[in-house]
C-alpha cells in the first residue's frame, strides 16, 4: 500500500509547528525556528524534515494545510502596501470620521488609529446609486482614467474600491474595478462589494481598505510559497486556514486576505473543539501559549464562539471569525521594570530572532522562558523543540542584572515574579472573555497547548477557580493538527432589512438561494463533490431599534410564515444568552442572510487507547531540581510518552514531550485519560 501524508504546518512566533498524519492514522510532530523574514522558508524546512525522518518522498504528500500570520504582522507591524481608495463624491472622510464611539470614554487624551489611506490617496469618484439600488450616476469613465494615471506615477501598490450603496447594486463598483484593471493590470483592486457585500458604510469601507492592505503582502507571500512548494516536486495544492476556522484555497486566500487576519490562533480553536467533541468536555476554555502571544478563545456546548464584526487594533472589521482575545504574552516576552520600578512583562517580544536570553543566540533581555528555565521547569539538559539546548547560566545572569539586582530579590524570586505578573495577564484576559460576557470560568475545563501553555495552566487555573485541566498530546503542535481536521469553508451575506410583515420571505429563500449557488461555485472550483458539502443558513436578526444584531440559525428548507416563529424564538433565546434578558414581545428585524459552505476534507478520530495500567508504578526517567511554593524541591521527570491510560501523576513532577512541557506542583494530582490527554485535577489545590 502506497503511504500517504496529510501536512498541518502553523507558523508561529518562534518556531513552525509541523503535523503529518499518515495512512494508518499515526500522527508525527515536528518544530522547527520560524524565519520571520521569510515564512515560507521555515514552512518548506518543516515539510522536508518530516520526510526526511519518516523516509517518505514528496510524491507521498497527499494535503498541505497552513496557517500564517503574514497578513496578521503585515498589519500590525504596519508594512502592509502603499493603498489608495476610490469613494462615492463626499464621502472621502469617512475613514477620518468613523463612529461616535470613544476610544476610551474617560480618556481625554485618547485617539483612534490613523487611517490606513492617507487622505491625499482618497478620491471622490462622480457616482452615486440611492439606498434601493437604483443607480442615479453612473462612473465617471474619464475621472478614473485621470486618477490611475496619477496612482501609478506615484507608486501606489494597491487600490480600494467602496462606493455609497454597493451592497445592494454592485455596478458601479464593477464598472470601476474593470477600468482600472485595464488601464493598470498590474495594481491589486479590492472591491467592497465582493470583500463584503454588508450596510455600514464605515465598517464596510474599512475591511476593504485592510484587505487591501495586506494583499499584496499576503499575495507575494502565498506565491513565493507554493513555488517552493513546487520546486520540492510536492504536486498537492496549498491550502491556508482563514479566520473562521475554515481553509481555503491559496489563490483566494491571496485575493481576500483580510479573511487570515487571524488565521494563526484559529487552528488551535479548531483542534479544542475536535477534542471537546471527542472527549465530551463541551465546554472549555483554549489557552495559547506562543513564543510571542496568549489566544483565548471559548468553545461552548462543543462549538466555538462566532463573531460576525470586531477589532484589530482599534480598527473594525466585519467578517466571520472566531472569537478570539489575543494579548501580547509568550515564552518570549521580555521582562523589564518601568519607570515607577514596578515589574512589567510584555508586550515587547524577543522573537525568533534572537530569541530569549537561554538560547545563546544573541539575546540579551530576560524573558518568560528564561524564567522557566531558571526555576528548573524544563529538567536537566533539555533540548528544546529537540535541538535547542538550554544556556540556564546565561539567563540567571540577565534576570539578575537586570531584574532581580534592581529590585532587590534573589534570582529564583525575580524569576517567579515574572511569571506571577505574566499569568496575572493571561487571567485577566480569560476573564475578559468569560465573566464580562456572563461567563463562570469555574464551569468550563481550561485547555492549554502551545509550548508553554501546559507551564502556565495550573496558576492560571487557580485564579479563575478553574477545577480541571486538559493537557491535550502534543501541545506543542496543537495548533497544527487543527489545520488537518479544519473543514474547507466559505462564506457568503447579502444585507436584507424588514421586520413585521413587510418580511418577504420569497425574496428572503431567493436571496439565499443565490447565496448557496455562490458558494457551491466556488466548492465546485476546489473540486470538491457538492453531495458531500454541506451548507448552513443563518441570519443576522435584531429588535426593532437596536443598532447591533445576533446571528441565529435558520432551516434548511424555505422559509415560511409557518416556521418563521421558530427562528424569532431562537433569537429571544440567544438575546437572553447573551445579554441577560429577552423581549419577546419587541418586534425581530431581519439584517442580513448568511451562508456558509463546508466540505469536511477527512476524518481524523482519535482512538480510544487500550487501559494498560497493571499496578507497576511510573518510571522516572531524571530527577531534577525544581523550585515550586518558594523553595526548591526534588521532582520526578517522567517521559509522557511512557504513561498508559489511568495511570496517575503525583507532584512535584515535570512531565515532559516533544515541544512542551507540564509542571505539577506538591498538590496537584494527574492522570491519563482514554485518549491520552493528561488531566490535572486542581479540586483540592488552592491559590
Amino acid at each position: 500500500m502506497t503511504i500517504t501524508l496529510q501536512f498541518g504546518i502553523d507558523v508561529g512566533g518562534t518556531f513552525t509547528d509541523v503535523v503529518a498524519l499518515d495512512t494508518s492514522g499515526r500522527r508525527h510532530y515536528l518544530k522547527t525556528p520560524s524565519t520571520p523574514q521569510d515564512q515560507s522558508i521555515g514552512v518548506l524546512n518543516g515539510v522536508l524534515q518530516m520526510l526526511n525522518r519518516l523516509g517518505s518522498e514528496p510524491s507521498h504528500v497527499q494535503r498541505l494545510a497552513h496557517g500564517t500570520t503574514v497578513a496578521t504582522n503585515a498589519f500590525l507591524e504596519r508594512k502592509g502596501a502603499t493603498t489608495a481608495l476610490l469613494v462615492t463624491g463626499g464621502f472621502r472622510d469617512v475613514l477620518h470620521i468613523g463612529r461616535q464611539a470613544r476610544p476610551d470614554l474617560y480618556d481625554l487624551r485618547a485617539s483612534r488609529p490613523a487611517p490606513l489611506v492617507p487622505r491625499r490617496w482618497r478620491y471622490e469618484v462622480h457616482e452615486r446609486s440611492r439606498h434601493t439600488g437604483q443607480i442615479e450616476q453612473t462612473v465617471d469613465a474619464d475621472q478614473i482614467r485621470t486618477i490611475v494615471a496619477e496612482l501609478r506615477a506615484a507608486n501606489v501598490e494597491s487600490l480600494a474600491i467602496c462606493f455609497l450603496h454597493s451592497y445592494i447594486n454592485p455596478e458601479n463598483e464593477r464598472i470601476a474595478a474593470e477600468l482600472v484593471r485595464a488601464l493598470a493590470p498590474a495594481l491589486p483592486v479590492s472591491v467592497s462589494s465582493q470583500i463584503l457585500p454588508e450596510f455600514r458604510e464605515f465598517e464596510r469601507m474599512n475591511t476593504t481598505v485592510l484587505n487591501a492592505y495586506v494583499q499584496p503582502v499576503m499575495a507575494r507571500y502565498i506565491q513565493r510559497l507554493v513555488q517552493r512548494v513546487e520546486e520540492a516536486d510536492i504536486a498537492t495544492p496549498l491550502m491556508v486556514m482563514q479566520s473562521t476556522g475554515g481553509m481555503m484555497s491559496a489563490a483566494a486566500a491571496a485575493e481576500r486576505s483580510v479573511h487570515t487576519l487571524l488565521s494563526g490562533p484559529a487552528g488551535g480553536v479548531l483542534a479544542a473543539t475536535h477534542l471537546a467533541e471527542q472527549t465530551g468536555h463541551l465546554n472549555c476554555i483554549t489557552a495559547d501559549v506562543g513564543g510571542t502571544s496568549f489566544d483565548v478563545a471559548t468553545i461552548i456546548n462543543g462549538k466555538p464562539a462566532m463573531q460576525t464584526e470586531g477589532e484589530v487594533e482599534g480598527y473594525p472589521v466585519k467578517f466571520p471569525h472566531i472569537d478570539i482575545h489575543t494579548i501580547g504574552a509568550g515564552g518570549g516576552s521580555i521582562a523589564w521594570i518601568d519607570a515607577g520600578g514596578a515589574l512589567r512583562v510584555g508586550p515587547q517580544s524577543a522573537g525568533a530572532e534572537p530569541g530569549p536570553v537561554s538560547y545563546g543566540n544573541g539575546g540579551t533581555e530576560p524573558t518568560v522562558t528564561d524564567a522557566h528555565a531558571v526555576l528548573g521547569h524544563f529538567g536537566n539538559d533539555v533540548l528544546l523543540a529537540e535541538t535547542l539546548p538550554l544556556d540556564v547560566d546565561q539567563a540567571q545572569a540577565a534576570i539578575h542584572s537586570m531584574i532581580a539586582e534592581p529590585l532587590g530579590m534573589t534570582v529564583e524570586e525575580a524569576a517567579a515574579g515574572i511569571l506571577r505578573v505574566v499569568n496575572a495577564g493571561m487571567a485577566r484576559a480569560i476573564r475578559l472573555m468569560t465573566v464580562e460576557r456572563g461567563l463562570d470560568p469555574r464551569n468550563f475545563v481550561l485547555v492549554p497547548f502551545g509550548g508553554a501553555g501546559p507551564l502556565h495552566s495550573l496558576d492560571i487555573a487557580r485564579q479563575l477557580g478553574i477545577g480541571k485541566v486538559l493537557v491535550p498530546v502534543a501541545p506543542g503542535n496543537f495548533s497544527a493538527f487543527g489545520l488537518l481536521v479544519a473543514p474547507i469553508r466559505y462564506d457568503s451575506v447579502r444585507t436584507y432589512i424588514a421586520h413585521g410583515a413587510a418580511i418577504d420571505f420569497g425574496a428572503m429563500n431567493g436571496h439565499l438561494d443565490a447565496l448557496q449557488t455562490e458558494i457551491a461555485t466556488q466548492l465546485q472550483a476546489e473540486a470538491l463533490n457538492l453531495d458531500a458539502c454541506r451548507f448552513v443558513r443563518q441570519a443576522d436578526l435584531r429588535y426593532l431599534g437596536q443598532s447591533y444584531e445576533l446571528t441565529v440559525d435558520l432551516p434548511d428548507d424555505a422559509l415560511t410564515p409557518e416556521n418563521w416563529p421558530r427562528v424569532e424564538e431562537g433569537y429571544h433565546q440567544a438575546h437572553e444568552r447573551f445579554y441577560g434578558f429577552a423581549k419577546e414581545s419587541d418586534p425581530v428585524e431581519v439584517v442580513n442572510l448568511r451562508l456558509t459552505g463546508l466540505a469536511e476534507q477527512s476524518t481524523v478520530d482519535m482512538q480510544e487507547l487500550e487501559e494498560t495500567v497493571d499496578g507497576s508504578s511510573i518510571q522516572p526517567v531524571d530527577e531534577a531540581r525544581l523550585f515550586v511554593d518558594g523553595a526548591w524541591v526534588s521532582a520526578a521527570v517522567i517521559e509522557r510518552g511512557a504513561l498508559a491510560v489511568g495511570q496517575e501523576i503525583r507532584g512535584p513532577a515535570i512531565i515532559r514531550e516533544s515541544g512542551s512541557t507540564a509542571v505539577l506542583g506538591s498538590k496537584n494530582l494527574s492522570y491519563v485519560d482514554a485518549f491520552g490527554n493528561l488531566i490535572i485535577e486542581l479540586s483540592g489545590d488552592k491559590a
